[in-house]
């Protein structure tokens, strides 16, 4: 990563600074935003448990022109200078690098030498706080790290200082090495990797170990010359790219670190300019300024073995990626475009399976940072709060929530937090439906009622209603649709409640003559909380839902769920993964059925004509209240897991029409 194109990774050298200012100038800052809807890429399904996410983007260097943005996935909405907008000033100079601790949200400005520190509720400053020298020149911070009320900060002028969350206050500075460009905890120390990049090509090749109670250097550990990035997991690891000389080939490694030993326990023969951890996966990137060529895999970091050479498996195109991250609510990868380093980039997240869901558009000048919250914030540029019974095209209510045994159980995929009892439950799926946060249904059976607050016309002829989920269709034949059977009701008896007839929404696969009626499946709770679920069914079959390494510590069995059975019964409908060389495709079918198809397709949009009774008779209704949604496949898709429907909201087509 040379510093002109990646000033965030390396610093090299003055004379070539100049160079690069002499073209920046042609590039103004941008004036003040307005807030404005996300481009049209497409329907933008809400993140599991997200609520909305940060991007800094950190600018032309010496510009004065950093920004942060802010997403909010309830309204779709995207302020492309949430900072500057609500403080009426700039953020900085080539901010580097971001994090939320406790209530507030931390950003890294590099070259304006300064902490800035916002409140996350209302994204007005709280502080800025300098780094300067005794003489008053820049430390340069780079990266920021928090263990138990403290915030870390690693600078270039080779030191970290320790800064106290609740005064804000910086109380102490230890040395360490060289331009030190990275910075983690694990086993209460840091590890701090000292680049020696404005020494270029002398680097430095050591990461410092400081014990944080004393707050001292207790050791440094030859790892390789420029190591960057470096990241701890939940294993007691930390693992450093040593990105070598820049300009040439080799001595680029991935190296990972024992925090009982500190010393290299693993190293692998990797080009890694930048990575993101998700338990036991690594998303390793590097880029080739030479071919401007980008690789991203997916390296298992308990076999030390690439389970992907290319994590991008719909053929999307990355012109220059800038950076890499996983949302920890819902393990979906971001990874910001740059372009051409003069133009505002892009945000584009991915799924597990590499599969793109959507992107952003124009989001700020080299996006080098996201983070995740899962709050939802608002600031003196949000509108007021509306009121929950007024009349809006989304739901905004689940009245019943019973989903199967799945992976996501006992997360806040299924709205469970510890100790919740099914009231509880209830009322944390409305919040989530309301803020179109991603809810599963679970393996098959598992099933969903919303409600809205208004009637949902049938108009003739025209789709009534829309079900989003997080289905998944490329042209490369690459997809991830779990289909759920869908019914609809009226409340005839204007009680409020979902206690009417029920009709089945006919779909393609309503005649056929592979869809099971009439099928019934009973899950047992295990004797292990850890356990596989076993199932039996009416037709004489059984089997699991086994557990994978994807989500490895949580009981898959509802955990509010008094009955050690519980039993489903509806229409099966055939599976439809199929296994295709190392990856799986789960086929779409036609229309009719939810989390089927793309949000942003025809398909995903349902007509209350489609409705018929329970002798599959057509039916006449003028408008629904209630939408009940069930999982309709029962198939394991290999390594992937059991195919389980997924549901964010559901939209009323006729709101003020």
């Amino acid at each position: 990563m040379i510093l002109f194109e990646r000033l965030k990774a390396l610093c090299l050298c003055v004379s070539v600074f100049a160079l690069f200012i002499g073209i920046t100038f042609l590039y103004s800052c941008d004036d003040m935003h307005d807030i404005n809807e996300v481009p049209d890429t497409g329907s933008i399904s809400p993140e599991t448990g997200t609520a909305e996410f940060y991007i800094l983007s950190e600018g032309l260097f010496n510009l004065n022109n950093s920004t942060l943005a802010r997403y909010t996935f309830h309204d779709n909405k995207i302020v492309s200078d949430y900072f500057l907008n609500i403080n009426r000033r700039s953020l900085g100079d080539t901010a580097n690098n971001m994090d939320i601790y406790g209530s507030k949200l931390y950003i890294v400005v590099n070259v304006s030498s300064q902490i800035e520190v916002i409140d996350i509720h209302s994204g007005i400053s709280l502080k800025r706080i300098p780094l300067l020298t005794e003489n008053g020149s820049s430390r340069q911070p780079r990266n920021i790290a928090f263990h138990k009320g403290k915030a870390y900060v690693c600078s270039f002028d080779g030191t970290v200082a320790r800064i106290d969350t609740t005064t804000l206050s910086i109380d102490k500075y230890v040395s360490v090495g060289r331009n030190p460009d990275g910075i983690c905890v694990q086993n209460n120390k840091l590890y701090v990797s000292n680049s020696g990049g404005l020494d270029n090509p002398d680097y430095d090749n050591t990461v410092s170990v400081i014990d944080i109670p004393t707050f001292s250097e207790i050791k440094k550990i030859t790892v390789g010359s420029n190591p960057g990035k470096i990241l701890s997991d939940n294993y007691g690891y930390v693992y450093v790219a040593v990105r070598g000389d820049l300009t040439a080939y080799g001595n680029k490694k991935f190296i990972q670190i024992d925090s009982q030993t500190d010393e290299v326990h693993q190293s692998w023969n990797k080009e890694v300019l930048d990575f993101t951890i998700s338990d036991e996966f690594a998303y390793l990137f590097n880029y080739n300024h030479q071919t401007k060529q980008s690789t991203i895999q997916v390296f298992n970091l308990s076999t030390g073995q690439t389970e992907q050479e290319n994590f991008i498996t719909d053929g999307t195109v990355i012109q220059t990626p800038f950076s890499i991250t996983v949302n920890p609510y819902s393990s979906n990868v971001y990874i910001t475009d740059a372009y051409d380093y003069k133009v505002k980039g892009d945000v584009l997240c991915f799924n597990p399976q590499g599969q793109l869901q959507f992107r952003l558009n124009n989001v700020g000048l080299n996006p080098n940072t996201i983070v995740f919250s899962d709050k939802l914030s608002q600031s003196i540029i949000d509108d007021a709060p509306e009121n929950p019974n007024a009349p809006t095209a989304f739901a905004t209510k689940v009245l019943e929530y019973r989903p199967a045994p799945s992976q996501f159980m006992n997360t806040i995929t299924t709205a469970y937090r510890e100790g919740f009892g099914y009231d509880k439950v209830l009322e944390l799926a409305s919040e989530q439906i309301k803020k179109r946060s991603l809810l599963t249904l679970g393996a098959y059976g598992g099933s969903i009622t919303i409600g809205f607050n208004q009637t949902i016309r049938n108009i003739e002829g025209e789709y009534d209603f829309k079900i989003y989920g997080n289905a998944s269709w490329s042209s490369q034949g690459n997809g991830s649709s779990e289909p759920g059977i869908v019914f609809v009701s009226k409340d005839s008896n204007s009680n409020g409640l979902p206690d009417d007839e029920w009709y089945e929404i006919a779909g393609s696969e309503y005649a056929s003559d592979k869809a099971i009626r009439d099928y019934e499946i009973t899950y047992y709770r295990p004797a292990s909380s850890l356990d596989a679920i076993q199932w039996t069914d009416n037709k004489g079959n059984e089997g699991t839902i086994p557990r994978n390494s994807f989500h490895k510590d949580n009981s898959y069995y509802p955990a509010w769920i008094e009955e050690d059975q519980l039993t489903f019964r509806g229409t099966r409908l055939p599976d439809n993964g199929v296994q295709e060389g190392s990856n799986w495709v789960q086929y779409p079918y036609a229309w009719g059925y939810a989390d089927n198809q793309a949000n942003n397709t025809e398909h995903c949009q349902f007509k209350i004509d489609w409705a018929v009774d329970k002798e599959g008779k057509p039916v006449k209704l003028d408008g629904i209240d209630f939408i009940r949604i069930y999982t309709a496949v029962n198939q394991v898709c290999g390594w992937m897991g059991e195919s389980s429907t997924e549901i964010s909201t559901i939209e009323d087509l006729h709101f003020n029409n």
